[in-house]
């Protein structure tokens, strides 16, 4: 697969485009731990289309949506609020991890920490809802209530992964030979008022801890993309930049890279993939805590979405804020960076507030979008 997406790359022939994902364990095996790959029970390892957009206009990716707070009321958002804490009620529910279990895992974190094992490592759950939903239906949903700049959505035959991602993960012009990746760590659910979001903004901006955690991953970014640049030519351009969506504030960093003239685009994934805001620091320690506390695979969450065209542009998100459905099934996983001074309470609460957006889509879309047939 690899090899063809630098054939596409190599075409020069701008419509010319394969879209699709690499999943996280998809990510694991090309870093090379592949004693830690899980095997998902139905989503693909990885997965592309290509497309010939003279042939199909459609699948020509627009440009991005804005990436900034798109137009809702603090009104709005109070009876989001209130919606959000009923829509995934409704839904039978599965979870992978008990907010026990996540204390406990939070801990052994914390202790491998102290011992110098690790100094981040990225844990995640999942949510699984037994019930049935459109991909379109669910994507549409997702974007009206967060627009978001990297939104993509796939199918094929029994799954679907709908991705509502704000971070990118790579942007990569092999012409220009120009990489860059804008990491998000740090992160507060907004305010129901504007003089409390305010308070929770300026909050986010002065936390130590998520203030250190996006400088831990920065440096993991710079390290993996200084494997495909030349030398001394990878740059911090912007660092805990604040970022705002309908219902998160974010700290988003950018790293550049000037590629080496023989770089190809299956060199810059190998030398990043998996991305560092979703694994830990060091990598590779990170990626056994990973498969040893979570209990479940993470598929196309955690992985990568995007496209790859003809005229040495490709484009990922890092796949957070997305959804993975299966005949009848809708997983929705949610985590963060736990580092020495993480709280385990504070820590689920966050990994709470990134699920309130499937909340509202699954209110949005009703009974009328949702099936609980078998």
């Amino acid at each position: 697969m690899l090899a063809a997406l630098d054939e596409i790359t190599f075409s020069g022939d701008p419509d010319l485009i394969a879209v699709g994902f690499f999943s996280y364990e998809a990510g694991v095996w090309l870093e090379g731990s592949t004693a830690l790959v899980r095997q998902h029970a139905f989503l693909p390892f990885a997965e592309f289309s290509i497309f010939d957009t003279r042939r199909s206009a459609s699948a020509r990716p627009g440009p991005p949506a804005p990436a900034a707070l798109a137009p809702f009321t603090f009104e709005e958002r109070a009876r989001a609020e209130r919606v959000l804490s009923l829509g995934l009620a409704e839904q039978f529910m599965e979870r992978s991890l008990s907010s026990k279990d996540w204390a406990s895992r939070v801990e052994a974190i914390r202790d491998a920490i102290a011992r110098g094992d690790v100094y981040q490592v990225n844990l995640t759950r999942r949510t699984r809802l037994s019930c049935r939903v459109e991909p379109i239906a669910l994507a549409r949903a997702l974007y009206a209530d967060n627009p978001v700049p990297f939104a993509l959505t796939l199918a094929g035959d029994g799954w679907a992964v709908v991705s509502n991602s704000p971070e990118l993960f790579l942007d990569v012009d092999l012409a220009a030979r120009h990489a860059v990746t804008k990491p998000i760590k740090g992160t507060i659910a907004r305010g129901v008022t504007a003089s409390e979001d305010a308070r929770r903004r300026r909050r986010l901006l002065a936390s130590e801890k998520d203030g250190a955690e996006n400088v831990m991953i920065v440096d993991l970014l710079r390290n993996d993309l200084g494997k495909v640049a030349e030398r001394g030519r990878v740059e911090t351009t912007e660092m805990k930049a604040l970022r705002s969506f309908r219902h998160l504030h974010h700290l988003e960093s950018t790293v550049e890279a000037r590629l080496r003239p023989d770089a190809r685009l299956s060199d810059v994934l190998c030398a990043t993939l998996p991305g560092g805001s979703i694994t830990g620091a060091p990598k590779r320690a990170a990626l056994r805590f990973i498969h040893d506390l979570e209990t479940v695979p993470r598929g196309a969450y955690c992985g990568a979405a995007g496209f790859v065209r003809g005229d040495a542009r490709a484009v990922f998100n890092v796949a957070i804020r997305t959804a993975i459905l299966g005949r009848d099934t809708v997983d929705y996983h949610a985590g963060g960076g736990i580092v020495w001074d993480s709280d385990a309470e504070a820590e689920w609460n966050e990994t709470e507030a990134k699920s309130r957006e499937l909340g509202a889509a699954m209110a949005a879309l009703g009974e009328g979008g949702v099936s609980r047939e078998p």
